[in-house]
């Protein structure tokens, strides 16, 4: 898709009075949208370069709220959650808990609500007050600057490094698409596991994504579970997921790395600096799995390479 028809079909996942009113934005607009933001009681938010836009009756995009702005009410919220569902609430309450829904074609909703704690863990949430739906992008050629650096040949492991927003999700998917169809030399045997369901964006047995041809797809697994069980049973050669995080998520690299499998993964800090700072950073390095780190520029500059630094074990 082009990235208009991308915001398009995001659009297109929300309920009718929203959807009608993004329909009528400004051509051209639509393909320079990042997120689309539905607060209740606050006007209908768009985000483009990094930068907040509001939305009014008409279809009219401002940079500040416009006096008849398109507010949001309790109804579109819910009309819109329910239609990102796929009129199937109850089989995304382990994703809201988590803070997102997994939306056909990639996209992700974030979701700001009530948490409901039993026995100190949150089991699901309630009353829904805001959604903040991102636009997938497929930009083929993202990962050139990585491909042509030869970062990745012979391959080492790659920590992408950026902000939120700052487009570390479209280069892990363009990357695995580079690999698996052959645009380092050799076709690597590639295994994506995608829990939030962005990367590949796969929907009723179908991946949404161009990921080539030696690329298999885990998709809704959890993390660490998804790297173990394509280190057993998929042969891969590069392993690729977003964000890695948590302790067994980390156990889960070292395994991979420990069995001749390649890591390619992000995380989220603004800087060298701030990163150097997270525990996560520290138990990732001592893995041995990442040659290279990544740092991207931002928001502002999605995909834009600042700095490659060396990693230290």
């Amino acid at each position: 898709m082009k990235q208009d028809e991308r915001f398009g079909h995001a659009a297109g996942m929300l309920g009718e009075r929203v959807r009608q009113v993004l329909e009528r934005i400004p051509s051209g607009i639509g393909g320079t949208v990042s997120e689309i933001r539905l607060r209740v009681g606050q006007p209908l938010g768009l985000t483009a370069s990094a930068h907040p836009l509001f939305v009014d009756e008409r279809g009219g995009v401002f940079s500040q709220p416009p006096a008849d702005g398109f507010r949001i009410r309790r109804q579109d919220l819910q009309d819109c959650l329910v239609s990102l569902c796929g009129w199937a609430v109850h089989s995304h309450q382990r994703e809201m808990a988590s803070g997102y829904i997994s939306v056909k074609g990639g996209h992700r909703a974030g979701v700001a609500a009530t948490a409901v704690v039993e026995e100190g863990k949150l089991t699901a949430v309630r009353d829904v007050t805001s959604i903040n739906l991102r636009v997938a992008r497929e930009i083929f050629g993202a990962a050139d600057p990585i491909i042509k650096k030869g970062l990745a040949d012979p391959f080492g492991g790659i920590l992408l490094v950026g902000a939120p927003a700052s487009g570390k999700t479209t280069l892990l998917r363009d990357l695995a698409r580079q690999l698996s169809e052959g645009e380092t030399g050799r076709y690597v045997k590639v295994c994506v596991v995608d829990e939030s369901g962005e990367i590949g964006g796969a929907s009723g047995g179908e991946v949404g994504n161009r990921l080539g041809p030696c690329c298999d797809l885990l998709s809704g697994y959890p993390k660490a579970e998804g790297m173990r069980t394509a280190i057993r049973y998929l042969s891969p050669q590069v392993i690729i997921c977003d964000e890695v995080s948590a302790a067994d998520e980390v156990l889960a690299v070292a395994e991979a790395v420990n069995s001749g499998v390649s890591v390619v993964t992000s995380i989220h800090a603004g800087s060298f600096e701030e990163l150097f700072r997270k525990p996560n950073y520290r138990r990732l390095a001592h893995t041995g799995a990442f040659r290279q780190a990544v740092l991207l520029e931002g928001a502002d500059k999605p995909c834009h390479i600042r700095e490659v630094r060396r990693m230290e074990r």
